[in-house]
């Protein structure tokens, strides 16, 4: 999340700060969970909290199952309103997003390179290494439309 995908070096800080605290730790998952869910509330030219809807396929455990709580916080799509639904998949980590207002669907996919070069990144330097080889990425570089 350099300062070119949260719009400013004080956005960047905050929002790490926000998911440290929600999330308990800073990983590549939930990062990229943030950032699918952010590029499919603009795709979708949505607003967060309401009105919208989260379908979220990936694995049932860590680090992959991470990328849920950067996607709820990034939505606003959370278990207590009911408008975030998980569906157990091995075939990496999938969100479905739908703007009620007008029924459009946006569904991206982390790109498997992607968090492939995440993991990488962990094993020569830990979660922030897998973070930062995150942060080299463009949102067309970690996401793809499905």
């Amino acid at each position: 999340m350099s300062c070119e995908h949260c719009g400013g070096h004080g956005d960047e800080e905050d929002v790490r700060e926000l998911l440290r605290t929600f999330h308990g730790h800073l990983g590549p998952y939930v990062v990229a969970g943030y950032r699918m869910g952010r590029a499919a509330l603009r795709m979708l030219g949505a607003n967060k909290y309401f009105r919208v809807q989260a379908e979220v396929w990936c694995p049932e455990t860590p680090p992959p199952s991470c990328a849920l709580d950067g996607i709820q916080l990034s939505t606003g799509c959370t278990l207590g309103k009911q408008n975030i639904r998980h569906y157990p998949s091995a075939d990496g980590v999938v969100l479905r997003l739908t703007n009620l207002d007008n029924d459009q669907q946006v569904t991206l996919r982390l790109r498997p390179e992607a968090m492939a070069a995440a993991a990488v990144g962990m094993k020569e330097r830990g979660d922030e290494g897998g973070v930062a080889a995150l942060d080299a990425l463009r949102d067309e570089e970690l996401l793809e439309q499905v």
